[in-house]
């Protein structure tokens, strides 16, 4: 039973470590602004972006920091009014209208920028695809595509 509340303990601590570092790693990483177009609304914006340059090519950005389309603005809050489902059909205050400003505490759209910028960023040019055989060569040209390793685990995945 100690045995089993000490391993508990030492996972339990290093998944909160590992939190921590995470965490902190992002503090560091330094903010690029890039121009984009965006994947929800289709305008272009100019995005703040947290990136990690010692990563792959196709992972350097991390998080979406800021966004010209979703500014830090201050916004007053309309009251909120309902109707009631089993009476006449009056309108009915929920909550009044906001007399304080809210402002927003960051970008809610971040994780399709993410993706964009990081699917835009792969490095290089794809080399041509070669014809091995000239028929029935549909996995040697996948092979090329994608890399060997990665269409044997695909093969594998379909055989279940």
């Amino acid at each position: 039973m100690e045995a089993i509340g000490l391993g508990l303990l030492v996972v339990l601590a290093g998944s909160v470590a590992l939190l921590w570092w995470q965490r902190r790693r992002r503090e560091r990483l330094p903010v690029t602004r890039l121009s984009v177009r965006c994947p929800l609304h289709g305008d272009q914006a100019e995005v703040a972006v947290a990136t990690d340059p010692a990563a792959r090519s196709g992972g350097q950005y991390v998080e979406v920091t800021g966004c010209s389309l979703m500014p830090d603005a201050a916004i007053g809050l309309p009251e909120r009014v309902g109707y009631l489902w089993d009476g006449p059909p009056c309108k009915v205050r929920l909550e009044p209208a906001s007399s304080l400003p809210v402002y927003t505490t960051g970008v809610s759209c971040r994780q399709p920028c993410v993706f964009a910028l990081n699917a835009a960023s792969v490095a290089g040019n794809p080399m041509p695809l070669r014809c091995s055989s000239g028929a029935s060569d549909a996995i040697a040209l996948a092979e090329q595509a994608l890399g060997s390793g990665r269409v044997s685990r695909l093969l594998w995945y379909a055989s279940l």
